[in-house]
């Protein structure tokens, strides 16, 4: 189920993980707040912007978040880039969620 949302609403992320490496492309879910939901919900937060991937997308990412010996940092096609702030696995053990803030 999670590719085929990806394949039809995702985009496209590279992550060049600071510790070495080449670059690594995968098809992730992104959410942030919009406009629309700031004029019409009370839960509006700016500063909440994630992305959610699957164990085998970004491979390490998890682990170096989770160490916080470098800051890593996401580019979303047509979105921005990111620096990683946290990742945490989803309930199902396969898929991530990293909270992003805005580079």
């Amino acid at each position: 189920m999670f590719s085929t949302v990806t394949n039809t609403m995702g985009y496209d992320a590279t992550w060049i993980p600071q510790a070495g490496g080449p670059p690594i492309t995968a098809r992730v879910l992104y959410n942030g707040p919009t406009e629309k939901e700031k004029l019409f919900s009370t839960d509006y937060d700016p500063e909440k912007l994630m992305l959610e991937y699957q164990l085998n997308d970004l491979p390490g990412l998890f682990e170096s978040a989770r160490s916080k010996t470098y800051t890593e940092e996401i580019e979303i096609t047509d979105i921005g880039t990111f620096y990683v702030k946290s990742v945490k696995k989803k309930w199902d053990g396969k898929t991530f969620e990293a909270q992003l803030q805005v580079k």
